[in-house]
């Protein structure tokens, strides 16, 4: 019964989000007002935040308050696991470093005023002297926030080399897989013909307050990487996948 309504108390506060009731970057009434607004406990309240903590929805500032990220409900995450035993069979070469003025898809990707200087390195990756992939990176060029090179050549992704030495730590990302055709210097670097199909990888990173530090474009050879995800239920309440006993088979 608790899982029951801390689940309808997050399912309200979505569609809240989702409609005219909480828009981004509002703060969320206290657990107090919430407690009295549908009442249930205080850990029922803490339960269906959390629930939204996790799905990027609202975050949580400490001694200020909990608020809405106005990320959508439809965006997909992805845990921040890596196979970090194999770093080390990948060698990753910086194939140049310049700062350029964010455009508005980027700016508005970093949450950076357009024209911002925006630090732009691509890599290339091989393993046994065979492309893997090519990465661009981007991030805001200030001191507290500036991709290097040396943080593509450790033996942990970039993303974690830079929040490691810039002392924030990276959080969660989203990432978007979608197709594209390989062309110029993308082509000549995964050493395939022009216009070959690609999966391209669009990851923004984010930190403990739910702020974007990193932008990510990974470009994958198509023929030496395939892609494994395991799905899961976020909770029981949808009952999919479940068999009545009388017609189950054990």
């Amino acid at each position: 019964m608790a899982n029951a309504l801390y689940q309808q108390v997050s399912r309200d506060l979505i569609e809240r989000i989702a409609g005219e009731g909480l828009e981004q970057g509002a703060m969320l009434p206290s657990e107090a007002e919430l407690c009295e607004e549908y009442g249930v406990s205080r850990i029922t309240i803490r339960a269906a935040i959390g629930q939204l903590v996790e799905r990027g929805l609202l975050v949580r500032r400490p001694g200020v308050g909990t608020f809405v990220t106005g990320r959508r409900n439809t965006a997909r995450e992805f845990n921040l696991v890596g196979f970090l035993e194999e770093a080390r069979l990948f060698t990753s070469e910086p194939v140049f470093n310049e700062v350029i003025a964010a455009d508005a898809d980027l700016a508005e990707v970093l949450e950076l005023p357009p024209g911002a200087a925006v630090r732009h390195i691509r890599t290339s990756v091989h393993k046994n002297g065979e492309p893997q992939t090519v990465a661009d990176g981007y991030s805001a060029d200030t001191p507290d926030s500036r991709l290097s090179e040396d943080d593509y050549r450790t033996n942990v992704s970039s993303a974690f080399a830079m929040g490691i030495r810039l002392q924030r730590r990276v959080h969660r990302a989203e990432q978007t897989l979608d197709p594209m055709a390989a062309t110029g210097e993308i082509a000549r670097l995964l050493d395939v013909a022009d216009g070959t199909p690609i999966i391209r990888a669009r990851r923004i990173y984010f930190t403990v307050k739910d702020r974007p530090i990193y932008y990510l474009e990974v470009h994958y050879h198509p023929s030496r990487y395939s892609f494994n995800v395991d799905l899961v239920l976020r909770d029981g309440g949808t009952g999919i996948g479940f068999v009545p006993a009388e017609r189950g088979e054990g």
